[in-house]
């Protein structure tokens, strides 16, 4: 049964109910697995409760059987009610509300606010984003009273506002196993043996759950779970994601290639605020770093009342560049 079949019956059977959805949860396609979580009043023995439904396994004619709820407490639903209310009414253009990843289809999150008689739609993909963090409370009390197992989905979905991870924008998101696929079948574009001459890559380390890879002055990020076979892939010029170079890192992969970045830490004391990046090292006076998702060049003249801190090097390259540079 498809999932929008399903949610209508779901939707079906809370108005026989009496109970009204406040705030729904619906995850879908994501690492291949789909939810719907919502916080509800039921207006029969006027209690808030929240509704989890594990959607993969829902058959239509028992959709009832597989509604587990918990009781939540009014406190805690007032609060998060306050947080909503406070800033919900500045999303009224749509396009306010939709942060979705247009190049990819699953890991699909739609949100949606019932309040004061309207509705408010909210989508976005993989990640709650930074600036919808009033969104943060609710969606945290939607998770706390679903099982536990949902907590490191939970943990993920809201790791961009809790600053443990970057939202990489990626161009294209495969189901493949990466380390038993003959590449070749996605990358179609490439099977004259002659385009797939080997390119040099420069940098390919596995960091912080991604690869990060440098090939032909490119950025290239792959990210890969291998539980769920899923692949995601990302490249600082979007027509080239499935280009040679793309190929190429995947390839390095496959074959456990590694080629460490430098690493530096920049500190700023005045500001009390520290930076850690994945550096290529120093060109004309300026450091190259990665930050997010683009190679970028910081003069180092504007760094010169910042302490760089080099965390990691190749025989001491780098640290040797560095004073070499300052001191001209």
């Amino acid at each position: 049964m498809k999932l929008d079949k399903k949610i209508n019956l779901i939707k079906k059977m809370l108005r026989r109910k009496k109970e009204v959805p406040i705030l729904e949860l619906q995850i879908r396609e994501y690492n291949n697995s789909n939810f719907y979580i919502a916080l509800l009043y039921n207006q029969n023995i006027e209690k808030f409760k929240v509704l989890y439904i594990p959607l993969d396994v829902v058959e239509d004619n028992k959709i009832e059987e597989y509604f587990c709820y918990q009781f939540i407490n009014v406190k805690s639903v007032l609060y998060a009610l306050e947080q909503l209310k406070k800033e919900v009414s500045k999303y009224e253009r749509y396009s306010l509300r939709d942060n979705r990843n247009k190049n990819i289809n699953n890991f699909y999150i739609e949100i949606n606010i019932y309040l004061n008689k309207k509705k408010y739609d909210f989508y976005t993909t993989r990640y709650l984003p930074k600036e919808w963090e009033f969104l943060f409370e609710g969606i945290v009390m939607l998770f706390e009273h679903s099982p536990n197992i949902m907590g490191e989905l939970a943990n993920e979905i809201l790791s961009v506002i809790m600053n443990t991870n970057e939202n990489i924008e990626y161009q294209l998101s495969l189901n493949c196993d990466l380390f038993a696929t003959n590449l070749k079948s996605h990358f179609s574009i490439l099977q004259d043996e002659k385009k797939l001459a080997d390119k040099k890559i420069d940098f390919l380390e596995k960091v912080n759950g991604k690869y990060y890879a440098i090939i032909e002055n490119h950025l290239i990020i792959i990210e890969y779970n291998n539980k769920k076979k899923i692949l995601n892939i990302y490249c600082d010029q979007s027509n080239l994601v499935y280009s040679n170079e793309v190929y190429q890192v995947l390839m390095g992969i496959k074959e456990q290639k590694e080629e460490k970045f430098y690493k530096i830490k920049v500190i700023d004391k005045k500001n009390n605020q520290n930076f850690n990046y994945l550096c290529l090292g120093i060109t004309d006076k300026e450091i190259v770093v990665i930050e997010k998702d683009k190679i970028m060049k910081k003069s180092l003249k504007t760094l010169k009342d910042l302490e760089i801190k080099v965390l990691e090097d190749k025989n001491n390259k780098l640290q040797k560049e560095l004073r070499k540079v300052m001191m001209l």
